[in-house]
């Protein structure tokens, strides 16, 4: 179970020390399931206080990703080092790590250049994945009047809802790199949520809106809109992709330089409405 604030009582200092004193119960990976998962919890916490501390963020929205981020790094990094101590890598000994905390601070910011380069590559594909997708929209159209093959668009629709039918093997898929495993509250909450949010928006504008001006969180803390918000772009740009692929697959007949031609070549008729 995800733990959102810090323990009553207990000081981020206190959490260090545990992460310290269990570190090496992380090997082998799965023999101590409740001290792996406290261990993640408390890199969590230490490392969004010390972020928030050193104001590294404009937005008080990307803490909590980037949380998940730092939190996701560093865990295996510290499960890396246990299996690699004394061994010789690179020319250089692997010395254990005595303190997590220092640990955490060296890498605080090599860690926010990761994470924002991360989330600039994701906004930089939804972009494009949103414009083809909406230049498939229109193509769709021409294509219907202009290269109709019989049986084509049947079996688009077929194809298509098999793909929606299958987005949460899509959700699933993008989770596999968060923290929350297969059978976890989490991992059901935020698929719920992200399926929720695919809903609710179509519903309201009739599109895949990758920003809603409201995130639906199911059972989820508020502190969770901003990395649902962020896992939701994942999923979008994953769903317009298999779109593209199942319209492609139903109309191959027509390349892409001449659809292009095609688009830019005036038409009686006006396609906007």
């Amino acid at each position: 179970m995800m733990l959102w604030k810090k323990p009553d009582g207990m000081k981020y200092t206190e959490l260090c020390m545990y992460i310290d004193e269990n570190m090496d119960k992380l090997v082998p990976a799965g023999s101590n399931p409740e001290i792996e998962n406290t261990i993640y919890n408390y890199l969590w916490l230490i490392v969004k206080a010390l972020a928030i501390k050193k104001c590294m963020f404009d937005s008080f929205e990307d803490y909590d990703p980037f949380a998940f981020h730092a939190a996701n790094r560093l865990f295996f990094a510290l499960r890396k080092n246990i299996i690699n101590r004394g061994k010789i890598i690179k020319g250089k000994e692997i010395r254990p790590i005595k303190s997590c905390l220092n640990y955490m601070k060296k890498l605080m910011y090599p860690m926010k250049v990761e994470y924002q380069n991360e989330t600039f590559r994701e906004v930089m594909s939804d972009e494009y994945t949103s414009q083809k997708f909406d230049a498939y929209a229109f193509t769709e159209r021409l294509k219907s009047q202009m290269i109709y093959t019989e049986g084509a668009m049947e079996d688009f629709i077929k194809q298509l809802k098999f793909t929606i039918n299958g987005a949460g093997r899509i959700i699933d898929k993008i989770l596999e790199k968060s923290p929350f495993g297969p059978g976890t509250i989490e991992h059901k909450r935020i698929k719920i949520s992200l399926l929720l949010n695919c809903y609710f928006t179509v519903q309201a504008d009739k599109k895949l809106n990758v920003e809603p001006a409201a995130v639906v969180l199911w059972k989820l803390p508020k502190s969770m809109g901003s990395y649902v918000r962020i896992l939701l772009r994942e999923f979008y740009t994953q769903l317009k992709t298999e779109i593209i692929e199942d319209y492609q697959e139903a109309f191959p007949s027509i390349s892409d330089s001449e659809l292009k031609n095609m688009l830019s070549t005036p038409m009686e008729d006006n396609y906007e409405d």
